[in-house]
């Protein structure tokens, strides 16, 4: 197996995304001998899940041990398997009569709590649940929707149910924009950086200038789309890039650990002035080497190593090289970006990515006075999720309706003083014959009825 392919089943050390009925994620390492708490939902020792797929479902069993199964929705409780005896009246056309309080369920809460430490799994959980249906005096006054509705709920809150899912660039971004934090990856959305990733042309075998604010999660996407072939120099403005998120991943070894890593890192000034930036070091004799105490000889040989690395990122900026821009910062690019364009090649594709509308706009009239760059326009993309039911559909109210925006532009070269010329036509001169030359051909003489006068 290739190292940069993912690992199919769950494999130790390795982070993950967890899913629970109810919806809810949550990012996870996996320790050898870890034990994961999930709450109410229970907890399990991690060694109980390796050697499984990726995207397999488990429960909970009673002492903490798993069992694997093939959905989190198998062997849940459909609304048709409910005899009449628990549906009582059945369902209603409307909800009018509903009273829907806190005195409509009878089981008291001590009653519930004590069913649900019997044990874990779905057996309890249906048993609870046909129970509460049981007691509750206003279920035949719901709608078969609500009903529906009622019943998926209770599965979510009382199944001890979880899967575990591969951390891809997508999983983690859609964990971090609803679950956590979204200002920290600068409220970037699942849909904008698909758009960032084919707008910007990133493939395998490319040579890339990207900024990346967003804790290295644009720089995993590319990653993951070069497939271990190709260049990212990475541009920064403090002494080391933030790219925490990166390091959770297979491609933390790619980050300027050799001068031949995918990814190599680079300073401001060290971008801006890359020849009087390079570090400087005289190198020993193998003599003076190995006179060195031993600790002292593995600080040179990190020295060393260092001053290639540096070497590398910079001879990339001297370059001129690089085929896409990828800007995803805090920095204001109206000041910036003009600076980083002469490194670019020809035709390469410009993607500047901001949170704000109102920082792109300054942008993009400085792109459309200036002849280097082709097709400035600002994009924006997202993806509603709606509710549907028979004869009604409407977006969900917790539906999000931001994810930032991108100025695109294509990076070219201009001729200067070159007027373009089209194809015209002569005018002829009234009172003045046409001149014709005598290799000219005449023009035949045409006929046209529709052109001769009507007599009367």
């Amino acid at each position: 197996m290739s190292a940069y392919e993912p690992n199919t089943h769950i494999t130790v050390d390795e982070y993950a995304i967890l899913h629970l009925p109810s919806g809810a994620r949550k990012m996870i390492q996996l320790r050898a001998d870890g034990f994961i708490n999930l709450g109410k939902f229970g907890s399990f020792n991690v060694c109980d899940v390796l050697g499984y797929p990726y995207g397999q479902a488990f429960e909970i069993q009673s002492e903490n041990s798993v069992i694997p199964i093939s959905s989190l929705e198998e062997g849940i409780t459909d609304l048709n398997e409910l005899d009449s005896e628990e549906l009582t009246n059945g369902s209603s056309k409307d909800n009018r009569e509903l009273i829907d309080g806190a005195n409509v369920q009878k089981l008291t809460v001590e009653e519930i709590e004590e069913m649900k430490s019997k044990a874990g799994g779905n057996e309890i959980a249906r048993e609870l649940i046909q129970n509460m249906i049981k007691n509750h005096a206003s279920f035949d006054k719901k709608t078969s929707y609500s009903q529906e509705k009622y019943l998926d709920r209770k599965h979510k809150k009382f199944l001890r149910r979880f899967q575990i899912n591969y951390l891809t660039s997508t999983e983690m971004l859609d964990y971090l924009y609803y679950e956590k934090e979204p200002f920290r990856i600068n409220n970037l959305s699942i849909e904008m950086l698909g758009l960032i990733m084919s707008i910007g042309n990133v493939m395998p075998g490319g040579n890339y200038l990207v900024t990346d604010e967003t804790g290295g999660l644009i720089v995993y996407a590319m990653l993951e789309r070069m497939g271990g072939r190709g260049r990212i120099t990475l541009l920064h403005e403090n002494d080391q890039p933030s790219v925490h998120l990166l390091n959770k991943t297979r491609f933390a070894r790619e980050l300027a650990s050799s001068p031949e890593s995918m990814v190599q890192y680079v300073n401001v000034l060290q971008f801006l002035e890359p020849e009087n930036e390079r570090p400087e070091f005289t190198p020993l004799s193998e003599e003076e080497i190995k006179e060195l105490p031993e600790i002292a000889q593995i600080q040179y040989e990190r020295k060393v190593k260092r001053f290639e690395i540096v070497n590398a990122a910079i001879d990339r900026v001297i370059a001129n090289d690089f085929e896409s821009l990828i800007y995803a910062s805090t920095l204001n690019p109206t000041s910036f970006i003009p600076r980083i364009l002469p490194r670019l090649r020809g035709s390469s594709p410009i993607v500047i990515y901001n949170q704000y509308k109102e920082i792109l706009i300054e942008l993009n009239h400085i792109f459309l006075r200036q002849k280097s760059i082709l097709l400035p326009n600002i994009h924006h993309s997202v993806v509603t999720r709606y509710q549907t039911v028979p004869g009604k559909i409407h977006p969900l109210m917790t539906s999000r309706a931001d994810g930032g925006y991108i100025l695109t532009g294509i990076k070219v070269f201009p001729i200067e003083n070159v007027v373009a010329v089209g194809r015209g036509t002569k005018k002829r001169k009234t009172g003045k014959p046409q001149e014709t030359s005598d290799d000219a051909t005449p023009c035949p003489e045409i006929k046209d009825s529709s052109l001769t006068p009507e007599t009367h």
